[in-house]
């Protein structure tokens, strides 16, 4: 049975993707058989699989997407004082 508390390392975690991947076999019996929490393993197996195939940090995307809706919610929140800003002097020039 898996451990809650546990903590890998990360060359674990790499040898376990890479182990998996390399078998062919399925995640959950991998896991059934080293006694670790299949969804845990899963990502650890999605992770290896984007490094092996140079594809991009998803940390680094998470990154980038929450600072474009930062960013996106500012411009917004602009765009919205201006179109008030403009309404009040056409208003007042009235």
């Amino acid at each position: 049975m898996s451990n809650p508390a546990a903590k890998y390392t990360d060359e674990f975690r790499r040898e376990t993707a890479d182990y998996i991947i390399s078998t062919g076999r399925p995640i959950t019996e991998c896991c059934a058989e080293l006694g670790l929490n299949s969804k845990t393993v899963n990502k650890w197996v999605q992770n290896r699989r984007r490094e092996l195939a140079g594809g991009p940090d998803p940390k680094a995307e998470d990154r980038e997407l929450r600072e474009a809706k930062r960013r996106i919610r500012e411009l917004e929140m602009e765009n919205a004082f201006l179109k008030k800003a403009a309404a009040f002097f056409a208003k007042s020039q009235a």
